[in-house]
């Protein structure tokens, strides 16, 4: 009774019971699935993925295995219309369809096994079942804010057999990358399953003033998951994770912007050894109790983040600034969900909830002590630079219904939220208070048009709360913002269900954008914060498929077009008018592709060979529009032979072989006309794997 998936799974349509009889085959071809097989829960209940009306896709453990997916730089590149990747000082970058931001805004929810997570959503992506990114509005169904979307992570729980996984991996750049996993039942109700993993890399940034690699990176984590069901109608599940994060953070190189782009530096002259160490610890308790007609979930979580850094703020050789972690280098977050879902199997179904969450010092850089060197008129020490204290607190009632009249489905969802944030400056002093109450409608209507295939149309509001700027002396409040978005699309399978396909629509109004801009302070350093800039427009389309002509072989491929725009006469820039302009980290074109090719060599073999291509348009890295990335596109290739039944596997993985130089994150510098701070993506590189399982 610990693991209910598959027998779920086979009650969710007539035809999921014969792949269901065949699930020992299917286990022995390395735990493949197909895209309308793949159950998910990005509506908190059992669904197939193309059941459910709107966009979603779901990345599997078998393609994060064979895919090299690592990192939120490797999540971002599986869908169009998204940019990820994690910033250098640890935390996530992301903007969907034109919403969300770089910088200390937010817009996107990242999620562990349902829980938001505010303290390492960069962590590296290991024992993950699942990873599911929702495009648009998710507020009705997550207590969490999520104007843009979520991206959840869906850990592997406890089962009731024996067994245990193992990789090794080491390549290019001194990277070594280790993970084990060991699963086993203690009695007959009660599972326990124990993970660990350790990243390295030596870096290939080069620091030409001290030597070394300022980009160095180690980290690892574990996490210790238990599975408890006393009763046939209790399940209780219980895990803690605790994670390390020790790199140079704020790792920026200096490059001259030209007119084809930014110049691709990898080098930089640091006068100090930087430091980021990011330590998490965090607890999940999930209750689920089976009522009959109703199944009642209560999810507790409770994270610790501790943060200590040294940066080189000049970036340069220079002795001039250095920034020091402050006296408050901790975040708490506590969270408490508690939902009721219809669980009868009639036409309607339903779903209501209540959320909170208490975040104190969510911001990483909310304490900062600088020195300025004798090239900035020092020495001097300035503590409590950045001397902000933060409080949040997030209340929320959400709930969905959706009611089956033959083909025709309709839905609806409401969430009620409550939003108070008091951001305190100690170095003014000031204390500024910012309470939100919003209401947040959703609407879906979908038809299936065959067993198989889906029409379907949805509209829904999305905002995240206001906030208080703490770290720049001003003590300045910004609005919530607030996004309309209307989606209208086609997805199903076909051909004997050996073709999956999906096409959207898309139409997102953005009112009073959140948006982080940077200036120089008095005292000659700079300092960022928060504004409302403006309204803007995004509209587009994007799609994708999925095709097995022949058993073995996959065939997949996406792409999404995206225009967005700053739509408002009003909105102003430092002082600049930017009506009409292209709105940052929205290229207009981004598309995928791949193929996984599977062959037996013999009765004890398999032959694997997989490729992957994404593609990145154009795009604006400021609201300006004077500093860009050019198009890039990056090939990764994968050749394994090992046990057809995946007991063990050795592989040869080569990611961006052609070496495409490209930036992760770009800013203008402030100082200098016709210069930046760029984050440069990881060049060619070339990893050997050995994997065990059993």
């Amino acid at each position: 009774m610990i693991l209910k998936a598959t027998a779920v799974a086979a009650l969710l349509a007539p035809h999921l019971v014969q792949a269901q009889e065949a699930g020992d085959k299917a286990a022995s071809q390395s735990d493949r699935v197909y895209p309308d097989e793949i159950i998910v829960q990005a509506r908190k209940r059992d669904e197939r993925l193309i059941d459910i009306p709107e966009t979603i896709s779901a990345i599997t453990a078998d393609t994060i295995r064979s895919a090299g997916i690592s990192s939120l730089n490797d999540v971002g590149r599986q869908t169009p219309n998204i940019i990820l990747n994690r910033r250098q000082d640890n935390e996530p970058n992301v903007v969907i369809r034109g919403v969300g931001a770089f910088g200390n805004t937010q817009g996107v929810g990242f999620y562990i096994d349902d829980v938001q997570n505010f303290t390492d959503q960069s962590a590296a992506v290991e024992d993950v079942e699942r990873i599911e990114i929702l495009k648009g509005p998710q507020g009705t169904l997550y207590g969490g804010s999520n104007i843009g979307g979520a991206i959840k992570y869906v850990l592997k729980r406890p089962t009731a057999d024996y067994g245990g996984e193992a990789r090794v991996e080491y390549g290019t750049f001194d990277t070594v990358n280790a993970f084990a996993a060991v699963n086993a039942p203690l009695a007959d109700d009660f599972a326990a399953r124990v993970s660990g993993y350790y990243n390295h890399m030596g870096g290939f940034i080069r620091n030409t003033l001290l030597g070394g690699h300022p980009d160095a990176s180690t980290e690892w984590g574990t996490r210790i998951a238990i599975g408890w069901q006393p009763s046939d109608a209790v399940d209780i599940q219980l895990s803690y994770r605790h994670n390390e994060l020790h790199n140079g953070g704020n790792v920026y190189v200096t490059a001259a912007e030209t007119s084809s782009g930014a110049d691709y530096v990898r080098t930089a002259d640091y006068s100090e050894d930087v430091m980021n160490k990011r330590r998490v610890d965090g607890i999940i308790a999930n209750l689920s109790w089976d009522m009959g007609a109703v199944e009642l979930t209560n999810i507790t979580s409770w994270t610790r983040r501790k943060n200590d850094l040294l940066w080189d703020l000049d970036y340069s050789s220079a002795d001039a600034v250095t920034a020091f972690t402050g006296d408050r280098n901790t975040s708490t977050v506590f969270t408490e969900e508690l939902r009721l879902t219809s669980a009868d199997g009639s036409p309607f179904d339903w779903l209501v909830g209540a959320y909170y969450a208490s975040i104190d010092n969510r911001g990483l850089t909310n304490d900062v002590d600088l020195l300025l060197g004798p090239d900035a008129d020092g020495p001097l020490f300035i503590k409590d630079y950045n001397n902000g204290d933060t409080i949040e607190r997030q209340y929320a009632l959400f709930g969905t219904a959706n009611y089956r009249i033959d083909a025709f489905r309709i839905g609806a969802g409401l969430r009620v939220a409550r939003s108070q944030f008091t951001g305190r400056d100690y170095n003014v002093p000031i204390s500024v208070d910012v309470n939100d109450t919003t209401v947040l409608p959703k609407l879906t209507l979908s038809y299936d048009i065959a067993p198989d295939v889906m029409l379907y149309a949805n509209y829904a509001i999305g905002s995240e709360p206001g906030r208080v700027n703490v770290t720049t002396g001003t003590g300045g409040a910004y609005r919530s913002e607030r996004a309309s978005s209307y989606e209208a699309g086609i997805k199903g399978s076909v051909l004997d269900r050996r073709l999956s396909f999906e096409l959207a629509g898309y139409y997102i109004d953005y009112k009073r954008r959140q948006f982080e801009t940077q200036f120089v302070n008095d005292d000659g350093t700079i300092a960022e914060e928060v504004a409302n800039i403006g309204t803007s427009v995004s509209y587009g389309i994007e799609g994708g498929l999925s095709y097995r002509p022949i058993d073995g072989l996959t065939l997949a491929a996406s792409g999404g077009w995206l225009h967005s725009r700053w739509d408002d006469a009003a909105a102003v820039y430092k002082f600049v008018p930017i009506d009409g302009l292209t709105v940052p980290n929205s290229p207009s074109f981004t598309a995928n592709a791949s193929i996984d090719y599977r062959v037996p060599l013999s009765g004890d073999l398999e032959l694997g060979l997989r490729g992957d291509y994404s593609h990145v348009g154009k795009f604006y890295w400021n609201i300006q529009n004077t500093s860009f990335q050019p198009a890039y596109d990056l090939v990764n290739l994968r050749v394994s032979i090992g046990d057809p039944e995946g007991r063990w596997q050795i592989a040869l993985r080569g990611e961006n072989l052609f070496n495409e130089k490209y930036y992760n994150e770009f800013t203008a510098d402030v100082f200098t006309v016709g210069e930046g701070l760029g984050a440069p993506g990881t060049p060619r590189r070339i990893l050997a794997s050995l994997s065990f399982k059993m």
